[in-house]
This record gives structure tokens, sequence and C-alpha cells, in this order.
């Protein structure tokens, strides 16, 4: 799948130059272009100027400063209206033509990226109808969730959005904090490989690859247009597989190897269904999607079924569908998507909260006689 990717405000346009090192990781491993083109959008020069050196994938496109005077989220929107069909303007026109999806990708919390995303997906849906249209939203931190502005801006931020995006990818930063700081000190570039990291597999095998990465069931574009719908989780999980080394006397397809190597694939699933984007149950997933990769030496029938089969019990026989992709290393690794996702925690309490956050103003602006 080839995406143009556009990341509006701090956080979106780290992210976006993020997907510009995965296209070109996947360009290097795979031969296939999954990126067409990145922009960022923000009204910080700097932080601009220094997204530049990442390549030439990723375009920058600067906001006026002046017009944002506060943190609000309408503050953003006015400011994409008034500024929107001037970024469209600027983006090469051309390359849309052979784009599979647009993405844009903002913090829920701020004021560009959380003002702005839906307004520019909006624009984006009325001039290119037939074109998917998905957004990926960063939530707060945990302790951003009792400062009144976040929740607020947070809150209509989501709610707007749902009503825009064909999909919303939503990844609670404090989850993803929390996994990246496993691995290493959780730096803004760790944390921002850690949200772009689940989409390197699904957007490189949904591609035309050489023979060699084809596995047993392709995963195409419209596989994944049609998984999309609505809230969405994505999780990411790998297995070590041991390397069997070559032996005369040993046969390759002995059941023994295979189902222990069919173990190691329901682990890097485990893993996936742990480290999922934000907190969800796959009961209210009305759609999923998964992918296996594993190297071909050790791929079976049995493991692609298995990762199906359990994925459709989840979901209490949801929508699912699925494939398989031959990698190089002797890890497997497990994509997953939950979407159409009918209820979340997350969401139920950030318009709870938000509810209350407006009472509060309200009778702080009218306060009774």
């Amino acid at each position: 799948m080839k995406l143009v990717v556009i990341g509006i405000g701090d956080c979106g346009s780290n992210i976006a130059a993020e997907f510009v090192r995965l296209g070109s990781k996947a360009k290097a491993e795979t031969g296939v272009d999954v990126l067409v083109r990145s922009y960022a959008i923000n009204d910080d020069q700097a932080s601009l100027s220094a997204l530049r050196k990442v390549g030439e994938k990723l375009l920058t496109i600067q906001l006026p400063a002046s017009a944002v005077g506060n943190k609000q989220i309408e503050a953003g929107a006015e400011l994409m209206k008034a500024n929107g069909d001037r970024i469209i303007a600027t983006m090469k026109a051309g390359e849309f033509f052979e784009t599979d999806a647009f993405l844009l990708v903002s913090s829920s919390a701020g004021c560009i990226g959380s003002g702005g995303v839906s307004i520019l997906a909006r624009k984006l849906k009325d001039r290119y109808v037939n074109k998917p249209l998905y957004a990926l939203i960063v939530l707060p931190l945990q302790a951003e969730v009792n400062i009144p502005l976040c929740v607020y801006n947070t809150a209509l931020c989501l709610k707007s959005i749902d009503k825009t995006a064909d999909a919303v990818f939503l990844f609670d930063n404090e989850k993803v904090m929390s996994e990246a700081s496993i691995k290493s000190a959780a730096s803004n570039d760790m944390v921002n490989r850690e949200i772009v990291s689940p989409f390197f597999d699904l957007l490189r095998a949904s591609e035309k690859v050489d023979p060699r990465f084809l596995g047993t069931r392709n995963i195409g574009v419209g596989d994944i247009v049609q998984s999309l719908s609505g809230w969405s989780a994505i999780g990411y999980g790998t297995a070590q597989i041991p390397s069997s080394g070559f032996s005369l006397f040993k046969k390759g397809d002995n059941f023994e190897s295979k189902g222990e190597e069919t173990v190691k694939v329901m682990e890097a699933m485990s893993a996936a269904l742990a480290h999922f984007s934000i907190e969800c149950r796959l009961e209210d997933a009305r759609k999923a999607l998964y992918l296996l990769c594993v190297p071909s030496k050790n791929a079976n029938i049995n493991m692609t079924r298995s990762v199906g089969n359990r994925l459709r019990e989840l979901t209490n026989n949801g929508e699912v569908r699925g494939g398989d992709f031959y990698g190089v290393n002797d890890i497997a690794t497990v994509t997953l998507i939950a979407s159409r996702i009918t209820y979340l925690d997350k969401i139920k309490d950030y318009y709870e909260r938000a509810s209350n956050v407006a009472a509060q103003i309200n009778k702080r602006e009218n306060p009774t006689p």
C-alpha cells in the first residue's frame, strides 16, 4: 500500500518524518515503495528546518505563527480553514494518482494538529473522493489527562475526526512510551519509532515484491481497505525461531519441528495482542486483519491457519482477513489490526471528562446571581 502521510503539528510532523525512514527501510529490504510522499505541517520554523535533513520524500509546509493566539482546538481549526486550500495546492498533486490512501497524523491534545486534522481531512476527501483517508491520533500522556485544556482538545479532536476519516488508528501515548522505555531510554525518537514500526510489514506485504517474499496467501491493498473502518488499533509482536542448521540426516518437514515453529508464531501473536496501540476488547471489533511474516524455510500452512482461527475466536467470528509474507531473518512477526471497534474505555473517559470541563467553564463564565 502506497501512502501519502501528512503530519500536522509537532507530534504529527515528527511521526511523518519517521514514516520516511520506514519507507527507506522497506525499499532497501524488499525493493518496494510504500511511501509516495510525507508532509510535515507546522508553524514552528525551527522544528521544520530540523526535519528537512530526514530525506527528499519529506516536504515541509510552514503555517503562519501569529495566527494561533491560544492553545484551544478552535484556534487550530481556524488556522487550517484559512490555510488548508493553500496547503493542498502546495502538495505535489500529480503524486496523488499513484497513492492508495492518505494517512493524516497528529496528537489530540495540542492546538494545530488536533484542530487542523479533521479540517484538512474533509478538504482532501472533498477533492479526492475515491481515496481512502485514515488518521493516526496520539492520545495524551497520563500526566496530561487532568489538564482541562488537554481533555477538552482531545474530546473535540476525537469527535470530529471520527466523523471525517474512514478509519482512525488510536495510539495511547502512555502505553507506547512505557513499551519503548523497556527497550531503551524512551526518547521522542524511540516513541515515534514504536508508533510507526507496526505498519512496516503490512505496507510492504501489500505491494508487488520479489517472488521469494510471496507467501501462500498474499494480502492486497483491497484487503487492507476492506478491513479498516472507524476506531482502530494495531499491534505487532515478534518471536525468535531457532535456526535449524543444515544436516543430511535431519528431515526438514518433521512434525516436531513444524509444531515448535507454530508455537513460536503463536508467541508472536500473543505479543502483538499485548502491544495493541490502545487497550481494547477484540470482541468489540467488527473487523480484523492479520499478517504473519516468517522465513520461507520455516513456513507451513498451519501457522497462518492457527493465527487466523485464533483471531476469529477472539473477535467472536468477526470479519477477519489475513495472509502471510516471507522474511529473511529467523524471526516470526505477527501484525494485527482490530477495526470498527464499537466501544473503547479511553474514548468514553475523554468524552465524560470533557463534559465536566465544559460544565465548569460554563459555570465560571455564567455565574448564578
